[in-house]
């Protein structure tokens, strides 16, 4: 056995921890007779060959051996059968070298397809899930199908069958949902479901009741996080809400969290699932079981404006922070408070405020919070009766932009005593006060922060503290956090201190690290401010062709230069066009593209396919400052749409986000209307 296992020079091959010398001998004690070593060494190569996923050259070298093992090994042979198959399947691996291990595993499908006869059905349910992704025909698992008594390998053969003879295999498949043991019904159940056919009536209740009994289908099967959630997500709407209401109203526990959690799901996939799934939740706000109550605030806080049904509910909830809000964890409690933020119910500051308080303990990390009128107005009033408490209120409100200007005389008189959180928020809201000067110079100065070193100089005149903000960036450690960075140019002969730091990083190459190349674009900016453009164009062009986010400030950079110098720049427009299949900068190389002359007729494509680059942050802004009408039908494509983009916020925050984008997208589509509107009476006179 294992025979030319050292003829391979494993040395001359990686893995994920570099050489893979480890990996025979790791292949050896997976075939061991002492079950705890063969389970250990399957675990090392998982960790090794298989690391998170990512496959190898080592794991094509190994194939064969593991393969050899799972046929005749001493133990755990259904376990080497199992990630046989998962090596082969491009739902489970990935990686440069997969065309050439998924080869090696077809290569041993007929080892694989002999495992079907196996006399341990485990060995038999893991090898009709490896011979199916090792490229088995309909044939064997037909002929297994006929004779396979272990409701566990018969599930897997029926999720096989579904895979590889869907036209064939419905009538049997219906069949197993409504007669075959709990695991068969399951799995019989999602292999109609990805063939694309219909439950026969009367599958719910047989299917609901089989996840009361514990059936379920094992990992390499599952298509999601939980496998049941395909149960919810993937049926029709009708069909979907049907298997969501019979979850939730199961007497298992089990099974009514596993329903909130694949309600969740639909929910994030689908823009109109929410109005049609969360009002099943009701009946569960005073279940019996935490975990439960505990999945329906979950629901609740991202399930977006549909939560607003429950408002009095959560604001119970939420009223109750801070008596924990010192636990660690995501209490019911600090969902709750989370849910209000989303629906922009102002219930939330009253809680938070008292919960800050200096004599308790307290943990909140706040997110986004939604300013609708009725929130700002509280906000004002917390700060007006209460100014100490903008430490805790700032990180929300800095992010409101327009809707926060009426607070700004109480963050103003918040200063003497949250001084650096207001003075930060009023940074951010572009409003220059006096009484923010200290804070601003020291975040200058230690910080590198130009944006508030700007502001020290409109509001004094002193370029002093730019000089130290830049002299931070570009001499020392800082590194550049501005998402955009300012414009310098004006600045002029008053940045010419600073042109021998700056040359040094203008070497016409683009740095390997990409801070560094940040901050090569932005001693090119100081450069230009003061001799022009021509002797910082070649590195911005090197960064610009890099790509990736430095590409975007390099893009950025050429926009504003474009502005006084468009001969000098004109050349790089193919560099430019480059770009626009980027998403890491195409809408900055879009503008930069409009300020040298190419109409947005041109750069309607890729602005619309920017709409959900960096979260919706940057597109809309861009379009509306290009007056890029032609972008009107991307944007009502996208409102047009039911599946949500999942490019748009982290996992637990894809509804809200997707909701507060729409918002945005039809607040664009208005202002380019109104623009078009404008325009065409201007030419009408």
């Amino acid at each position: 056995m294992l025979d030319g296992l050292d003829a391979i020079a494993w040395g001359e091959l990686s893995h994920a921890y570099g050489e893979a010398d480890d990996t025979p001998e790791l292949i050896r004690q997976a075939g061991a007779e002492d079950g705890e070593a063969a389970s250990a060494a399957i675990s090392e190569l998982y960790g090794s060959i298989f690391h998170q996923g990512t496959v190898c050259p080592a794991t094509v070298a190994a194939v064969p051996f593991l393969a050899e093992l799972a046929a005749a090994g001493a133990t755990h042979r259904a376990d080497l059968a199992w990630m046989l198959g998962m090596l082969a399947d491009d739902r489970q691996a990935y990686g440069e070298s997969l065309p050439w291990v998924r080869a090696a595993v077809a290569a041993r499908r007929e080892t694989l397809v002999a495992l079907l006869d196996d006399a341990d059905p485990e060995v038999r349910e893991a090898a009709a899930y490896a011979a199916v992704k090792a490229g088995a025909g309909a044939g064997p698992l037909w002929r297994r199908w006929a004779v396979e008594d272990a409701p566990a390998a018969r599930a897997t053969l029926a999720l096989g069958l579904g895979e590889v003879d869907a036209a064939s295999a419905g009538g049997a498949l219906a069949g197993a949902v409504l007669r075959g043991d709990p695991p068969v019904r399951v799995a019989a159940a999602l292999a109609l479901l990805r063939a694309g056919l219909d439950w026969p009536a009367g599958t719910i209740p047989g299917l609901v009741a089989a996840v009361d009994d514990g059936a379920k289908i094992p990992y390499a099967w599952a298509r999601g996080a939980e496998w049941s959630e395909e149960l919810v997500v993937a049926p029709p709407a009708p069909v979907a809400v049907e298997v969501a209401r019979q979850m939730l109203g199961s007497a298992s526990p089990v099974t009514r969290r596993a329903g909130l959690w694949a309600l969740r799901q639909r929910c994030d996939v689908s823009r109109s699932a929410p109005p049609m799934f969360v009002p099943l939740v009701g009946p569960l706000l005073d279940d019996p079981d935490a975990g439960v109550r505990e999945g329906v605030m979950d629901v609740l806080r991202q399930a977006g404006a549909a939560a607003g049904q429950f408002a009095d509910v959560v604001a119970g909830a939420a009223a109750r922070f801070p008596e924990t809000a010192g636990e660690q964890g995501f209490t019911v409690e600090y969902r709750a408070v989370e849910t209000l933020h989303r629906l922009g119910d102002p219930r939330w500051v009253e809680p938070v405020c008292v919960a800050a308080a200096p004599d308790r303990p307290f943990r909140f990390a706040p997110g986004a919070v939604r300013p609708t009128p009725q929130v700002v107005a509280a906000v004002g009033e917390r700060l007006a009766a209460r100014p100490a408490d903008a430490e805790v209120l700032a990180g929300l409100i800095g992010h409101w932009g327009a809707a926060a200007a009426p607070l700004l005389p109480e963050l103003v008189a918040a200063v003497p005593h949250a001084g650096a959180q207001a003075a930060g928020v009023l940074l951010m809201l572009g409003h220059d006060d006096a009484a923010a000067l200290p804070f601003w110079r020291t975040r200058a100065a230690e910080g590198g922060d130009l944006q508030a070193a700007l502001a020290v100089r409109r509001l004094t005149g002193d370029t002093g503290a730019v000089l130290d903000a830049l002299r931070a960036l570009l001499a020392g450690d800082v590194w550049l956090r501005q998402t955009n960075m300012p414009d310098l140019g004006e600045l002029g002969e008053a940045l010419a201190p600073l042109l021998p730091v700056a040359a040094a990083h203008l070497t016409g190459t683009a740095d390997r690290m990409h801070p560094k190349r940040d901050k090569q674009v932005l001693a090119a900016r100081v450069v230009a401010a003061v001799s022009g453009p021509d002797g910082v164009l070649p590195t911005v062009e090197a960064v610009l062709a890099g790509g990736r986010t430095p590409a975007r400030h390099a893009a950025d950079c050429v926009a504003d230069l474009a502005r006084a110098f468009p001969a000098a720049v004109a050349h790089l427009e193919p560099r430019l066009r480059d770009r626009l299949d980027d998403p890491w900068n195409r809408l900055a190389a879009a503008r930069a593209l409009a300020r040298l002359g190419v109409p947005t007729a041109e750069l309607a494509g890729p602005l619309g396919r920017g709409i959900t680059d960096y979260a919706g942050r940057l597109a809309l802004p861009i379009i509306v400052e290009l007056g890029a009408v032609e972008t009107i039908p991307a944007l009502e494509e996208f409102l047009g749409r039911d599946g949500r983009s999942g490019a748009i916020a982290s996992a637990d925050d894809l509804v809200w986000a997707d909701e507060l984008l729409q918002e945005r997208v039809r607040e664009t589509i208005a202002r380019l209307r109104a623009l078009s509107a404008a325009d065409q009476d201007a030419a009408d006179r």
